[in-house]
């Protein structure tokens, strides 16, 4: 009897929990479908030959003595976003800001920001996480036509942030319009609030994304576009995945994954730059981070250095290990090595000693010898 009431409870209650927990997540946020056009916009002219139906508008400001209309489309690997700002007074310093942000990337993943002026292209600043090479990438023509400045600007694919490998490629574009209205009285106006759209976000068709024949593995939940190839992350640190657009070196390797590598012996640890297994596998070693010993006698405990094991076949490159290289807590790390069993020990100066095991395609960690 108990047997047959504990049953009748697993089919209830199963599905009362499951209906719940999806009851408990946020229902998915609400996107336009950005069109594809069947024609690039030409660059000159505004949003006269800009033949997309999707239009964005600024927001009522109380004060603002501007607004915009905006259309966005796309088309093969490019985005195309043109803009109408409407000022009854055009200076110099009025510029058009353009930010693209893919929020399902992860919280701690940012957008990319163009600005334009009546001179065209402006640099974005350091402050914008824009990387130099997505600046150069995104072409926009400027005009100026009595109050009204206009703008189409190309954004290709290779340029654009983060953006999800799988899941819908939801996106917030935002469009300022930063009006100076002389000794910068003006008001600026947009079309989003906090860096997120009002009311529905858009969303790009996953053509272009099918169209780069990338094959991350699938533990890749985002795709990045780098100046020298792609990334793939998971939840670590490291990109769990690279591609470079030419065969992979330890350098190019490096360069590609975190941009400017730590040199092991100038922090200090005892890393070398490849490993070997036996079976004539070889994994290139990436140290990145800050050096929590920078100070003589002292230790940052805010600060670490950390170690990425990559295994390199020609183009591609997979993360099988990342693990701290130096913390206050391991000390440094004093020697990294494979043995002749595929097993991998690391061994810090404040006595720990991690193990690890070849699993096939990554290191496992064992409790072996761990302090």
């Amino acid at each position: 009897m108990r047997v047959a009431a504990l049953s009748l409870c697993c089919l209830l209650c199963v599905p009362a929990i499951a209906s719940a927990q999806d009851e408990a997540l946020p229902p998915p946020r609400p996107s336009k479908l950005v069109p594809n056009m069947a024609k690039p916009p030409k660059l000159q002219g505004g949003l006269k030959g800009f033949a997309s139906p999707l239009t964005l508008k600024s927001t009522d400001v109380s004060g603002a003595s501007a607004s915009f209309t905006a259309k966005v489309g796309f088309r093969k690997d490019t985005l195309y976003v043109g803009v109408d700002a409407k000022d009854d007074q055009l200076l110099a310093g009025d510029t058009v800001t353009l930010s693209i942000y893919f929020p399902d990337t992860g919280p701690l993943t940012t957008g990319y920001t163009w600005r334009f002026g009546f001179d065209g292209k402006r640099d974005s600043g350091a402050s914008s996480g824009t990387p130099e090479f997505a600046q150069q990438k995104v072409n926009g023509a400027v005009e100026r036509r009595g109050t009204t400045l206009s703008l189409v600007a190309a954004v290709p694919v290779r340029a654009l942030p983060r953006f999800p490998s799988i899941d819908p490629m939801v996106m917030d574009v935002c469009i300022t319009y930063e009006d100076q209205d002389g000794e910068g009285k003006g008001v600026p106006v947009s079309n989003c609030q906090s860096g997120t759209m009002v009311g529905e976000a858009l969303r790009l068709p996953d053509e272009p994304r099918k169209a780069l024949k990338l094959k991350p593995p699938e533990a890749v939940t985002a795709l990045e576009p780098a100046a020298t190839g792609w990334l793939g992350w998971d939840l670590l640190s490291y990109p769990a995945w690279a591609q470079g657009d030419e065969e992979l070196s330890p350098e190019s390797l490096r360069e590609l994954v975190v941009g400017k590598p730590v040199d092991a012996k100038s922090v200090n640890v005892n890393v070398p730059e490849s490993l070997s297994l036996t079976g004539e596998l070889s994994f290139v070693t990436v140290l990145s981070g800050k050096n929590p010993y920078a100070v003589a006698g002292q230790c940052d405990a805010e600060t670490e250095l950390r170690l990425g094991l990559y295994l390199v076949t020609g183009k591609t490159a997979r993360r099988v290990l990342e693990w701290p290289a130096a913390t206050c807590a391991l000390g440094r790390a004093s020697s990294v090595e494979l043995d002749e069993e595929d097993g991998l020990t690391i061994r810090y100066s404040n006595g720990a000693m991690m193990n690890f095991v070849w699993s096939g395609d990554h290191f496992t960690r064992t409790e072996l010898g761990s302090r």
